[in-house]
């Protein structure tokens, strides 16, 4: 499989898998507020997160593991890109975060409407998580394109 192939597969992989990976992880985050407006706003919230880290890690996992890098290298790609990725989507959200009467209320997510470096702990951490789990699925299977042929 030629690079370009390889690329736009993992690119669409980690798109799709960052949305299947992302809504989850989204709805458990939201479940903390203890409402289903919560949880349903934050499996939007992590379906968006996924669509947009998803691509960038696979690309990164194409980029850096090719076929022979596996699991360790799209993990490891994903986390490095997921967390920066998660920390610029923090500082932006800091500010509308701070309006949110619900998250304000709540124990864990409180962190978003503490200010800017908190906001970017927070979603660096979960845009970390993200990225190593589609990471880790787009280097299975380009190593796995790399055994069949």
């Amino acid at each position: 499989m030629n690079t370009k192939a390889l690329t736009t597969d993992s690119v669409r992989t980690g798109a799709i898998f960052g949305v299947v990976v992302g809504a989850p992880m989204g709805a458990f985050v939201g479940a903390l507020t203890l409402t289903m407006i919560g949880v349903a706003g934050g499996a939007l919230i992590g379906a968006v997160c996924g669509l947009i880290i998803g691509p960038l890690v696979g690309w990164a996992a194409a980029k850096y593991g090719g076929v022979t890098g596996g699991v360790s290298i799209g993990a490891y790609s994903g986390m490095i890109v997921g967390a920066l990725v998660g920390i610029v989507i923090g500082v932006a959200v800091a500010d509308v975060a701070e309006r949110v009467e619900m998250i304000r209320q709540t124990v864990f997510l409180d962190a978003l409407s503490q200010g800017y470096f908190q906001s970017a702990v927070l979603c660096g951490f979960l845009g970390s998580a993200l990225g190593m789990s589609v990471g880790a699925i787009v280097g299975r299977r380009n190593l796995r394109m790399k055994a069949e042929g």
